[in-house]
């Protein structure tokens, strides 16, 4: 019988979900918690399809396995790595699931820098009563988002009450994209981003990505702006932003994502006071939150339907 191997913890409901979409055709392999790598490489030995994301390096000493569906977005793991995904073997990911935890992270994060509520939190700290001054707002800000996929959209669709004026960096800004008012290539942000008042990153991890907020673009930003990356940590170069906040330029970043993970001991921005780091929690699912985790369970289920009866995968990566 053809197998299912299944190395995330789903709840019960959702195991019956998958049960039903698998029907009869499948026996299911369920480790919630994962296994120990030896487990794992037999565990591999006689699947067919797997959900997790299991070591590159034990995909490669596999003949049986033919689909990976991760329930992460990001596939780093897989594309950008150093061992390369088994050629014929096919890889979807979860995209769609986070936009709606992570866009509350963005626009949670954005008010708190603008309202200067992390300051407010660091005076309480040292018994402090004191105004801090002016605050800023999003009712028409101008928001640059670097990436317009579902996370960005999701982004996108929450600040439209603020009125904001949203601009999109994307690859393909012809296409019809829901919620942003102008669509720009990577290539054409540079020009942009002078007027944005607030830059979010949400956007893959490519050559053309890697450091793209250097030194000198941080620095041609607006001057009091707000910096929010949860995408890719190699976005934004971390120690150019050190010194950047130091010196006031920008009014504030929000982390959920660095280059390295995590910072280093010492490292600069943990201790600026302009930057709020969390440890890439934004996109939190498994045991964290439901809706998420409904959201995962509904592209897997989708593609187990359509990878049953023989019909193309959603969210194909490779």
């Amino acid at each position: 019988m053809r197998k299912l191997l299944i190395l995330v913890p789903f709840q019960a409901y959702h195991m019956d979900r998958i049960r039903r979409a698998v029907g009869s055709d499948f026996e299911i392999e369920f480790h919630p918690h994962g296994l120990p790598e030896e487990e794992l490489r037999l565990a591999l030995a006689d699947a067919e399809v797997v959900i997790g994301e299991p070591a590159p390096h034990l995909l490669h000493e596999t003949r049986s396995v033919k689909w990976v569906q991760m329930t992460w977005a990001g596939t780093d793991l897989y594309t950008r790595g150093s061992l390369s995904f088994p050629e014929g073997m096919r890889l979807t990911n979860a995209s769609g699931g986070f936009g709606n935890i992570i866009s509350q992270y963005v626009v949670g994060q954005t008010l708190s820098l603008m309202q200067n509520l992390p300051h407010y939190r660091l005076q309480q700290q040292e018994d402090k009563w004191a105004d801090l001054g002016p605050v800023a707002s999003l009712e028409g800000a101008t928001v640059m988002i670097f990436g317009a996929g579902n996370i960005g959209s999701e982004i996108a669709r929450r600040l439209q009450g603020f009125d904001c004026t949203i601009m999109g960096i994307c690859r393909s800004p012809q296409k019809n994209r829901t919620y942003f008012d102008s669509l720009f290539t990577l290539s054409q942000a540079e020009w942009m981003l002078p007027l944005a008042d607030v830059v979010i990153g949400c956007i893959p991890n490519t050559e053309e990505t890697c450091h793209f907020l250097n030194e000198k673009r941080l620095r041609t930003m607006k001057a009091g702006a707000v910096l929010v990356n949860v995408g890719r940590g190699n976005f934004i170069d971390c120690e150019a932003l050190a010194r950047v906040l130091a010196e006031g330029h920008l009014r504030g970043a929000a982390l959920d994502v660095t280059e390295p993970e995590p910072l280093p001991v010492g490292h600069p921005l943990w201790k600026e006071p302009r930057c709020v780091i969390t440890p890439h929690v934004s996109g939190g699912s498994f045991g964290r939150h439901k809706i998420t985790e409904d959201l995962i369970c509904d592209i897997c289920c989708k593609n187990l339907m359509k990878w049953r009866d023989g019909e193309p995968l959603n969210n194909i990566i490779l």
